[in-house]
């Protein structure tokens, strides 16, 4: 027996409807794994920093850092270089060293990650200036962002950054989530309204360590 044309219709009406329930469904799930391993990649480099830290008298690694295995300095090196020694391969490094969904969209942008800049602060003339910050010091390691997914794009790659209310470094990739590692070495997936609502008053998601003084979650300059 043969299909009317409204049957025929009605079949690829429910099909079309079922196809546009889930592709964005298999969208999420796939964003979801490589989320999953985005936190993997930034638990790797966090052993990788405190390894660093081990080796260098308990202190982060932070941008203009003289090279140690420069004797003349003519280089310098930020946390993105100083973890390279603790990555057990070539192979490791490139795959650890940038998030999944970046690696797919602009796998040029070395910066999807990035290092919590009051943690990396090398400017002598910044209020936030601490070369050579020991974790120690660091009252709530378990609380204090060190890396994070971070935005990538622009004419310039930085490879530190904060979370602020306006011009933030923070992305959100990981289906409206990031992900953030601790100095403790914990990592964390958080959405984006639940992290400003703890970020604001920087407690209990710590940008700026209190010794620091005073937090501003939205300066006008870095």
């Amino acid at each position: 027996m043969g299909f009317t044309l409204i049957e025929v219709l009605v079949v690829i009406a429910i099909i079309s409807l079922l196809i546009s329930i889930l592709i964005p469904s298999l969208a999420r799930g796939r964003e979801n794994a490589r989320s999953v391993v985005c936190r993997s990649n930034l638990s790797h480099l966090g052993r990788a920093m405190l390894m660093y830290g081990q080796e260098f008298r308990g202190m982060l690694p932070y941008e203009n850092r003289p090279d140690p295995a420069d004797p003349l300095q003519h280089g310098r090196l930020c946390w993105y270089d100083a973890v390279d020694r603790y990555l057990k391969t070539a192979e490791n490094q490139k795959g650890v060293k940038i998030c999944p969904t970046v690696e797919r969209d602009d796998p040029q942008r070395i910066e999807g990650y990035r290092m919590n800049s009051k943690l990396a602060e090398s400017n002598a003339a910044s209020p936030y200036y601490r070369p050579y910050r020991k974790v120690d010091t660091l009252k709530r390691p378990f609380e204090t962002v060190m890396l994070f997914d971070a935005d990538v794009g622009g004419e310039v790659v930085s490879l530190k950054g904060r979370w602020r209310i306006s011009r933030d470094d923070v992305n959100y990739r990981h289906n409206d989530a990031t992900n953030l590692l601790y100095v403790e070495g914990n990592v964390e997936n958080s959405k984006r309204r639940p992290l400003r609502q703890r970020s604001i008053n920087n407690t209990p998601v710590i940008w700026q360590p209190p010794d620091l003084g005073a937090w501003d979650p939205d300066p006008e300059t870095e």
